[in-house]
């Protein structure tokens, strides 16, 4: 006999059963009892159950029956809808072109308001491409709700397979930048310089394979979409040499991306059905659970280290720059108006998450992508020590480290 929070149903062939998972810390979990089913583009492994703990979306092409069990647990079913897929198969002939010619497969950049798909789409695009055995490469500007690393990162992931259905992709070979702070317009100068960085990496990258080059990109963006928000797409699109735009759920949008990307390709696509508006206090709680598992990992299974570091083994430098209006002009000459501040370590850097810069000097800091992070989980003034939260034991593989302004305080989830 099922417990009340357990629900057995079936879908028909070409329905989709959409998830709404309003429970975040204990999430739900999914089963396909039989039949065939994919959530972000995966098949689903028959009597595996699947932990989430934010909303999804199963689809069937065959028809299929789910158990799904959950506390606060929405599901309805609809008729699937083909806009993802026929994406796909639409930017499959532009990489088949690629292959053909020597060139560069689709730059697909993503674009809309908060909660609207951009994740979703960006996942699921990037499996099917993974499905017939592309590479595209994956660039994840959203530093509120990173897919790639902890919030308050940009980075760039080539894909080498399909992810993990709850996991999401293997981001061992992931380059990290380190924004520090859960909204652009905090330190915007800062934002625009990293994405013209992630641009120079993203076309070397591109060069590293043919299979890479005709692959492709997919690029997901943030969700503030005026003013600096609309700038850093305008700019992301020019850096990364955009061909391709979609825009997801806001016609506005799309009208003024159209008028000022003239050349660039765009297509309207509606707010992705299952998508739910979250509040600041869910983003804010789904923010501190992304940083919990980067520590504990997928579903806690594994402990952290923490470990002691003596003030004089370490560099802490904050990277500052003016609340002046921003042009694009400036960007170009960045190092006059962005600062590179040390930190003095006192016990107000407690529950900072600080991270591990891959460069050896200051100077270089600024533009340096960074390995790793730790969170800083006691001070201690008179033996003049931190204590570390850490996914590594000690010591520490290098000396320079970033604060912003992101915090972590350790929870039981």
């Amino acid at each position: 006999m099922e417990d009340k929070h357990s629900q057995t149903f079936h879908i028909d062939a070409y329905k989709e059963a959409s998830c709404i998972i309003q429970d975040s810390v204990n999430g739900a979990t999914i089963e396909l009892v039989d039949g065939t089913g994919e959530i972000f583009g995966v098949d689903m492994i028959k009597n595996k159950v699947y932990h989430f703990t934010s909303s999804f979306a199963v689809t069937s092409w065959q028809g299929c029956t789910l158990k799904l069990k959950g506390k606060r647990l929405k599901s309805y079913v609809t008729s699937r809808r083909d806009d993802i897929y026929n994406l796909h198969l639409s930017f499959e002939e532009d990489r088949r072109r690629a292959e053909s010619n020597g060139t560069r497969g689709p730059i697909v950049l993503i674009a809309g308001p908060t909660d609207v798909g951009k994740s979703t789409l960006s996942r699921s695009l990037l499996n099917y491409a993974a499905k017939l055995g592309r590479t595209p490469l994956y660039v994840d500007l959203d530093v509120g709700q990173s897919s790639i690393s902890i919030p308050g990162t940009i980075g760039i992931l080539p894909i080498d397979g399909p992810g993990d259905i709850v996991k999401g992709f293997n981001d061992d070979k992931s380059s990290i930048y380190y924004f520090g702070y859960n909204s652009p317009g905090i330190n915007l100068l800062l934002y625009f310089l990293l994405i013209n960085k992630l641009g120079e990496t993203l076309h070397h990258r591109l060069r590293s394979s043919q299979n890479t080059l005709c692959s492709g990109v997919i690029i997901d963006t943030c969700g503030w979409v005026a003013g600096g928000g609309y700038k850093s797409i305008i700019l992301a699109a020019k850096s990364f040499q955009v061909n391709l735009l979609c825009v997801i759920g806001d016609r506005r949008l799309y009208s003024d991306l159209k008028n000022d990307l003239p050349d660039v390709d765009a297509k309207f696509i509606p707010k992705l059905r299952g998508v739910i508006e979250r509040n600041k206090t869910t983003r804010r709680d789904r923010r501190s659970y992304l940083i919990h598992e980067y520590f504990y990992g997928s579903q806690f299974s594994i402990k952290p280290y923490t470990f002691d570091i003596k003030f004089s083994d370490i560099q802490i430098f904050r990277i500052s720059s003016p609340t002046c209006r921003i042009t694009f002009d400036r960007i170009n000459d960045a190092d006059k108006y962005i600062s590179l501040l040390p930190v003095t370590i006192s016990t107000d850097l407690l529950h900072y998450i600080l991270a591990l810069s891959y460069a050896d000097t200051p100077e270089s800091v600024m533009l340096t992508s960074v390995l790793g992070f730790i969170c800083v989980i006691a001070v201690d003034m008179e033996k003049q020590i931190l204590t570390v939260l850490s996914p590594q034991p000690r010591p520490l593989p290098k000396k320079i480290l970033i604060i912003g302004d992101v915090k972590y305080e350790r929870k039981k989830y």
